[in-house]
């Protein structure tokens, strides 16, 4: 079922997701290789958000970074798994945040 949130209550949301992606990838640091915190596509109008879904690594070109895509499973089996978060999409229209019910289950 999908449920509507408006921007303040998601940033809450939003922000400890995405903290703890950040926490994972300061363990994992060493490996080179990244959980990407958020990843955003722009469809027909809309922002569609995934939240540590992605496998990334980094590396430099010319002085600048380039995110290079690993894919959606882990890259090496011997790093810890990484936070689990539900199979879900986040999708910001023009008035709020659209989210499963099962986004609001984990809070």
């Amino acid at each position: 079922m999908l449920v509507r949130l408006e921007e303040k209550e998601f940033d809450k949301i939003f922000s400890k997701l995405k903290e703890q992606v950040y926490e994972y990838n300061s363990k994992i640091s060493g490996n080179e290789v990244y959980l990407k915190p958020y990843h955003v596509v722009y469809k027909n109008g809309k922002k569609y958000i995934y939240i540590g879904k992605y496998w990334y690594k980094l590396e430099k070109y010319n002085g600048k970074i380039k995110w290079i895509y690993l894919g959606k499973d882990k890259p090496f089996a011997d790093l810890p798994d990484p936070p689990k978060f539900p199979e879900f999409t986040i999708i910001k229209d023009e008035k709020s945040y659209i989210v499963d019910e099962k986004f609001l289950n984990n809070f």
